[in-house]
């Protein structure tokens, strides 16, 4: 009988039993965008922890799809862009309250994407 493997997650570093290797873990209950999916493919060599999993699939968040250097970033739970702070020259991303989360100048030539829990997207 195979248990579950104590890891980090490179999310946020916290620790957690991974059960990747047994069956039935608990990461293949957590249904995620596919967009969202591809990207942590991308970014993440292992496991994350349930908290991170759990959050980007229950909340919206924008994915930076396009640097220029061919990179992409997730912003969790940012829900809206503002595109005219042009006396910073800078992206502002906000989650639900307002809260400023990343800002991104606007020289970087970035598209981004909006995506929903509910798979509704809307390109930027």
């Amino acid at each position: 009988m195979t248990t579950s493997e104590p890891k980090s997650c490179e999310y946020c570093g916290n620790s957690f039993g991974c059960g990747a290797k047994a069956e039935g873990c608990w990461c293949a209950e957590v249904t995620l965008d596919e967009q969202i999916r591809d990207e942590l493919k991308l970014r993440f060599q292992d496991c994350l922890c349930p908290a991170c999993l759990n959050a980007l699939a229950d909340q919206p968040s924008i994915i930076i799809v396009t640097y220029p250097n061919g990179a992409s970033e997730i912003i969790h739970g940012a829900v809206r862009v503002d595109t005219r702070n042009y006396h910073e020259g800078m992206f502002d991303f906000y989650d639900e309250h307002g809260t400023l989360l990343k800002q991104i100048t606007m020289n970087a030539n970035i598209e981004w994407k909006i995506v929903n829990p509910n798979n509704s997207e809307k390109t930027i």
